[in-house]
C-alpha cells in the first residue's frame, strides 16, 4: 500500500473515476496489459514538427481521418472509458461523423512569418557548424496544444474526445503541425507507423497503407509466459525488491524535493562534435571497444548530470534507463514487418558504480559508454525480451511500478534516441501550397514537405516521470538534438562541458560563443 501511495505521487491519479456515458453501439476493444499500466495512464504527450512550407490544412486533416477510418486503424479513433474492474478500454464508434470524429482538430493562422510570431519564432533553431543550448520555454506548449485537448487520463475519462488531437499552426512561410497523444495507445515508433499511413493517404495510395495487426489480439500477450523462453533476465540479481524499494522510494522522493526546479533546454549538437565524442570515449579506453555516437552522447550528458548534481567521490551510483523497441527484436512476439500500433518499448538499464561516474578522470566517458553498449547488447536479445516482461509482470502486479535494478540509492536518468519515428515518416509534398524563402534560409536543411524540426512534450499536469530525461534524435545530415528536462545545476554544466568540447573539437570560423546559450 505505501509503495501505491507513492506510485500515486510521482504518477498522479491513475485510480478509477468516473466515466462520460457510453454508447451503446460502440464497439469495445481491449487496452493491452503492456499498455494499461499506472506508468502510462497519465502520461499525455504532443509532437509538434516544424514545415517551412505553407501546407493545405483540410488536405492534411481529410487524410489522417481516412487513415484512422479503415479496419484496424479504426482502434485510434475511438474513446478511453475505464470499466467496473478499473480496467481501460477503447470505446469506437459505429460511424466517425461531425458529431463523433475521428480525431480532434484546431487550426489557427497567422497572416505573418514564424520569425515575428512571438511564441513560435522562439522554437529552436539549428546552429551550424556551432553547438548551442536553447531554452524550451513552458508557453511553446501553447503552440501544440489547442484549449480542450485532453492532457490526463480524467480527461479522456469525462469526455467524448477522440485520442487523438491535430493542431495545426499556419504562417505565410511555415506551418506547424502537432499531434496530442495518449501513451497508452501509442508509442514513439507507433507514431512513425502512423506517419506512414498518414503520408500515403495525402498521396492517393491508400491501397499501401498496411494492415494494422494489434487492433483487436495483443501481440504482447505470450511476453514472460512462452516456455520456449526461460531464461534469466541479465540483470535479475541486481533488481531492487523488499525492504530496498522502501529505501529507493526514500531516495527518489528525496530527489525530487531536493531538486524541484527542471527546466526543458534543447541542444543542438553538429555531427562533428558527436564524432569528437564518439573518438573521446574510444581513446579513453585501454582496449578498442566499439561504441556508437549516441552511446558517446549518452555517456557525456550522463557526466553532466552527475558533477552537477553531486560533488566527486560522492557514494550514489548511476542507472542509465535507455529506451529500445522490442518490434524487430522478438519475432516470437511480432513476426510480421508490418504496422503494431501499441506500446512495445522497454528499458535497458547500465548500472555505473559511484567509483566510476564520480571519479571524472579521462577513462570516465569511455567507461560509461561501453557499459551503455554493454547493456544494449546483453539486454535487447529475444530471451531477455521475455525475461524482462516476465520481471515486469510480477512487479506491476506487486507494486504498480515496473522492475528496477541497481542500488536502491542510485540515481536514475532516462534516454530515449528515436530513429522510425514520426519526423521521419512523414512526406507532406501533396500538401504544399507555396514554398517562401524565409531570412534564416542558411539554418535549415532544403527539404520540401518534410519537417525540418520537431519536439515531443509530456502535457500532462502531474506527472513527475518527465525529469532528468533526455529525448536524442539525428537528423538526416548527421547532426543531433537533444531535448532534455534536468534541473537548472546540469545546464549550466552542459554548457562548460560544450565550451571545453568545442575547444578539443576545434575552431569554427562562422559562429561565436554567444550561441552556446540562447
Amino acid at each position: 500500500m505505501a509503495l501505491q501511495a507513492i506510485r500515486r505521487f510521482v504518477l498522479g491519479q491513475t485510480r478509477q473515476s468516473s466515466n462520460y456515458p457510453t454508447n451503446p453501439t460502440d464497439t469495445i476493444l481491449p487496452v493491452y496489459y503492456f499498455d494499461d499500466t499506472p506508468l502510462l495512464r497519465n502520461y499525455v504527450q504532443c509532437s509538434t514538427l516544424r514545415f517551412n512550407d505553407v501546407l493545405d490544412v483540410e488536405m492534411l486533416r481529410e487524410s489522417l481521418s481516412r487513415v484512422v477510418a479503415l479496419p484496424g486503424w479504426r482502434k485510434l479513433g475511438g474513446r478511453v472509458r475505464m470499466n467496473h474492474k478499473g480496467k481501460l478500454e477503447i470505446h469506437v464508434p459505429q460511424m466517425f461523423d461531425l458529431e463523433r470524429p475521428a480525431i480532434g482538430f484546431h487550426h489557427d493562422t497567422f497572416d505573418i512569418s514564424i520569425n515575428e510570431h512571438p511564441l513560435a519564432s522562439q522554437l529552436a533553431k539549428p546552429t551550424p557548424e556551432q553547438p548551442s543550448i536553447q531554452d524550451q520555454h513552458p508557453e511553446l506548449t501553447n503552440l501544440g496544444v489547442p484549449p480542450g485537448t485532453p492532457r490526463c487520463l480524467d480527461d479522456y475519462l469525462q469526455s467524448d474526445h477522440p485520442q487523438l488531437t491535430l493542431h495545426i499552426v499556419s504562417f505565410t512561410d511555415a506551418t506547424l503541425v502537432s499531434i496530442c497523444w495518449p501513451h497508452i495507445a501509442v508509442d514513439g515508433v507507433s507514431l512513425g507507423h502512423i506517419g506512414h499511413a498518414w503520408s500515403l493517404a495525402l498521396a492517393g495510395r491508400m491501397s499501401e497503407i498496411p494492415p494494422m495487426l494489434s487492433a483487436g489480439d495483443d501481440p504482447m500477450a505470450t511476453a514472460g509466459r512462452d516456455p520456449d523462453f526461460t531464461q534469466s533476465h541479465p540483470l535479475e540479481e541486481q533488481q531492487i525488491t523488499g525492504w530496498r524499494m522502501y529505501l529507493f522510494a526514500f531516495y527518489y522522493i528525496f530527489d525530487l524535493l531536493w531538486w524541484r526546479t527542471i527546466e526543458s533546454k534543447a541542444i543542438f549538437l553538429p555531427g562533428r562534435y558527436a564524432k569528437q565524442l564518439r573518438r573521446q570515449a574510444i581513446d579513453s579506453l585501454s582496449e578498442e571497444q566499439f561504441v556508437s555516437e549516441s552511446d558517446a552522447i549518452v555517456a557525456w550528458l550522463a557526466i553532466a548530470v552527475a558533477s552537477a548534481l553531486f560533488p566527486k567521490g560522492s557514494n550514489r551510483p548511476l542507472t542509465i534507463g535507455n529506451a529500445y523497441d522490442l518490434r524487430g527484436r522478438a519475432p516470437s512476439l511480432f513476426p510480421e514487418q508490418e504496422a503494431y500500433i501499441q506500446n512495445a518499448v522497454f528499458p535497458c538499464w547500465a548500472t555505473i558504480p559511484a567509483t566510476t561516474i564520480h571519479s571524472r578522470d579521462d577513462g570516465t566517458l569511455g567507461s560509461i559508454a561501453t557499459a551503455v553498449r554493454g547493456s544494449i547488447q546483453d539486454q535487447t536479445t529475444e530471451a531477455s525480451v521475455h525475461a524482462q516482461a516476465r520481471l515486469t509482470r510480477d512487479a506491476l502486479e506487486l507494486s504498480g511500478v515496473p522492475p528496477l535494478f541497481g542500488d536502491a540509492n542510485q540515481f536514475t536518468i532516462h534516454f530515449a534516441s528515436v530513429r522510425a519515428d514520426l519526423a521521419e515518416a512523414l512526406d507532406f509534398t501533396p500538401a504544399i501550397m507555396s514554398r517562401r524563402v524565409s531570412q534564416d534560409k542558411d539554418v535549415w536543411p532544403s527539404s520540401p514537405g518534410r519537417p525540418v524540426y520537431y519536439h515531443i512534450k509530456c502535457i500532462s499536469p502531474n506527472n513527475m516521470l518527465a525529469r532528468n530525461y533526455s529525448l536524442i534524435s539525428r537528423t538526416s545530415s548527421g547532426d543531433y538534438w537533444i531535448h532534455g528536462n534536468y534541473p537548472p545545476e546540469v545546464w549550466k554544466s552542459m554548457k562548460s562541458m560544450l565550451r571545453s568540447l568545442k575547444i578539443a573539437t576545434g575552431p569554427t570560423s562562422e559562429y561565436a560563443d554567444t550561441s552556446l546559450l540562447r
